[in-house]
């Protein structure tokens, strides 16, 4: 009887299994596939000819704790992403409010983990034999384990050191015994916790400079949204340490200066890769958020100063750990210049990775083959450098590369002024925009007074939403100008530090929390962060550590609004505001249009919202095959 309801569930497990598999198994092989190629690639190097055996590897981890450390930290790096895919993606969450028991789930993912641990597991079988193997799978799910379902703050860092301390020093068979416990509660808690992970953010709003605030921003980001970039760089970087290593042994070299040669020629192949991989992330997450960076007055020389201060931060970091290591595993006493030598060098080639993929962004296609052309150039000209100049070539990469931003920073060219006081807060002359064949704006005359709202009414599609960017400078017209308190979007910033504009959807920095992203754009606009007053009427203050991305449609909207007001700017420009807020919502909404405009300030405001039409007091009119039709006040 129990035979046949045991094989009554079988259809339903295995459906389950494959539910799983192209879910939460799908993203961790996207994640992980890059992580096995890379280390297969080096096990071929290492172990194919090099005299280097699976044995020797295992042997020299048993006898020192340097080499144990190394090769546990970089498994635990290089795969917690995996991991984290498997046990914590939101795509299978959904699944477990199907009627099967919570028993099948956990034992799924387990099998997949194993599975995903695999290639460490059999490094150690082979080296070590199946004690070795099983302390090393069990301390690879246990450290995964500790490493997803530790708390946040300070008593998180301290579980997860205690628990590599255990890792590194444990002998074999405590580790094939004494793992196994701790894996599957870990693992077990880490996937209940998953529906509320990264609700929260403990970020702390910083007063920080234009470009150093969005560099913490870019960096925070990319930390917490990119892990598995900033890994493979760790982990690159990683490799080439060892190589270097390996190189000097060799050769019997343990002088610092050629220590140093073998530290930076190792690294320059190294810190290209790395800085292209974090390149492409960061200036994704850049143009997602190009739509509140440009109208918070960011100029194109502050972004670009603050991707470099994000990349010579991390690659100082890799390079100046990377020469630590290399210290500690030849001559301690070469300690300090090796750690100088691999921060510069580190920062100098990624920030050089960085400047050229920002060059090659702007080629569309061809983008790939001259980023590729760059890192040749770059790579060639490095090494070039270490062969003429060996002792100070690092200063050399490093004067060249602070040469290459002066020189874009003086072309940037300076802010203009705006003129204060200005009566027409916003006007748009002659402004004419094509869409592929379609001309979606013919010819576009507006203006908006101070003390006056206008409501921008028409059907979807009409071309609201690129009146509206044009009107905060995101979008270029074709033909005719615009201009906000007297100062022209073309030309500088002052004129979209003029103005705050909120979009129906948007996508900026989605790994902030909502304290972080308003502290950013009050650095850049140098204004004060908006009133605890207004976040308390916004619906705000109990969400101010939160993450973007966990927060609701409506909440969102409330954010990029709070975010619009900072530096109280004359002109606010809304998409859309009502859209995804409850009634109270939109008629708060409509009540500081009209504080805004009693003290002073315009608004263009885009809806097709009638229930806030009418609470909203204005001038409405209506576009309309690309012209503009006056239509009356609005509001009570």
């Amino acid at each position: 009887m129990a035979a046949t309801r045991v094989l009554a569930e079988v259809p339903a497990a295995w459906a389950l299994a494959r539910a799983l598999t192209l879910t939460a198994g799908a993203e961790a092989l996207r994640r992980g596939l890059p992580v096995y190629v890379g280390l297969l690639a080096v096990g071929g190097l290492l172990f194919g000819g090099n005299g280097l055996s699976t044995a020797t590897l295992v042997e020299g981890a048993e006898t020192s704790p340097l080499a144990r450390a190394l090769l546990w930290s970089a498994w635990l790096i290089a795969l917690t992403p995996t991991m984290a895919a498997l046990w914590q993606t939101k795509s299978s969450l959904w699944l477990r409010s199907l009627p099967a028991p919570r028993a099948w789930h956990l034992a799924i993912l387990f099998g997949l983990s194993i599975a995903a641990e695999s290639l460490w597991t059999i490094v150690w079988g082979l080296g070590g034999g199946p004690l070795a193997a099983a302390g090393a799978l069990g301390g690879a799910l246990a450290g995964h384990g500790v490493l997803l379902a530790r708390p946040a703050g300070m008593r998180g860092w301290w579980i997860g050191a205690a628990a590599m301390t255990g890792l590194l020093f444990a002998p074999t068979p405590v580790l094939a015994v004494a793992t196994w416990p701790i894996a599957v509660p870990t693992l077990r808690a880490a996937w209940l916790a998953a529906p509320t992970r990264s609700a929260g953010s403990r970020g702390r709003s910083r007063r920080l400079p234009g470009p150093w605030a969005l560099a913490l921003a870019l960096a925070t980001s990319v930390a917490r949204g990119q892990a598995t970039v900033l890994a493979r760089g760790a982990l690159v970087m990683a490799i080439a340490t060892a190589a270097a290593w390996l190189a000097a042994r060799t050769n019997q070299v343990r002088d610092p200066a050629g220590l140093q040669i073998y530290l930076c020629g190792f690294m320059v192949p190294a810190g290209l890769v790395a800085g292209s991989a974090v390149s492409g992330p960061l200036l994704r997450i850049e143009q997602a958020a190009s739509w509140l960076l440009r109208t918070a007055g960011a100029s194109a020389r502050l972004r670009r100063g603050a991707a470099v201060l994000t990349l010579a931060g991390l690659g100082s970091g890799l390079g100046a750990a990377c020469g630590a290591a290399l210290a500690l595993a030849t001559t301690l006493s070469a300690a300090p210049r090796l750690v100088l030598a691999g921060g510069l060098a580190g920062a100098s080639l990624l920030v050089s990775a960085g400047l050229a993929a920002r060059w090659a962004e702007r080629f569309g296609s061809r983008g790939p083959g001259r980023l590729v052309l760059g890192l040749l150039l770059a790579a060639t000209l490095a090494l070039s450098a270490l062969a003429w100049m060996p002792a100070t070539a690092v200063l050399g990469w490093a004067l060249a590369v602070s040469m290459v931003w002066l020189i874009g920073h003086a072309r940037a060219g300076s802010p203009v002024t705006a003129n204060g006081g200005a009566a027409v807060v916003l006007e748009m002359l002659g402004v004419r925009k094509r869409l592929g064949t379609r001309i979606v704006l013919g010819h576009i005359d507006l203006r908006c007074a101070a003390g006056e709202v206008v409501l921008l009414l028409g059907e979807n599609g009409a071309g609201k939403s690129t009146l509206l960017r044009i009107a905060a400078g995101l979008v270029e017209p074709d033909r005719g100008s615009v201009t906000v308190a007297g100062a022209a979007l073309d030309g500088g910033t002052a004129g979209r530090r003029a103005l705050g504009y909120a979009p129906d959807t948007a996508d900026a920095f989605p790994d902030l929390g909502v304290r972080e992203l308003l502290a950013l754009v009050a650095a850049i606009k140098r204004a004060p962060l908006p009133s605890p007053q207004l976040c308390a009427r916004l619906g705000l203050t109990a969400v101010m550590d939160q993450r973007m991305r966990t927060l609701s449609f409506g909440q969102v909207k409330r954010t990029y609004l709070a975010a619009a007001t900072i530096g109280a700017p004359p002109l606010w420009i809304l998409d859309e505001p009502s859209n995804g807020l409850d009634p109270e919502g939109g008629a708060l909404v409509a009540t500081l249009l009209h504080e805004h405009a009693a003290a002073g300030g315009a608004a263009l405001v885009a809806t097709n919202d009638a229930r806030f039409v009418g609470l909203c007091p204005g001038r409405t009119v209506r576009l309309m095959d690309g012209a503009l039709r006056e239509e009356g006040q609005a509001g009570a």
